[in-house]
């Protein structure tokens, strides 16, 4: 049985093990956002893509619907 990530989920091998390039953050592939082939953690990319604190929040029940269209980013 590997490692648990902070996020909860089970990382099983070594290369899995992920940090974010902008704040150092230990992450991996699940709760990781990969931009332009550098790993970022979930705080590093909202601010990073400028979006809202909530927008967690909001999908979980109340804004978004989960569609791909309304988790579009232009960056």
């Amino acid at each position: 049985m590997g490692a648990q990530c902070r996020c909860g989920t089970v990382v099983e091998f070594p290369f899995n093990h992920l940090g974010c390039i902008a704040c150092g953050a230990a992450c991996c592939p699940a709760c990781s956002y990969e931009l332009e082939s550098t790993t970022y953690c979930p705080a590093c990319a909202e601010t990073l893509l400028d979006l809202p604190r909530d927008l967690h929040a909001d999908s979980a029940g109340s804004g978004l619907n989960g569609s791909r269209e309304e988790r579009h980013v232009d960056v």
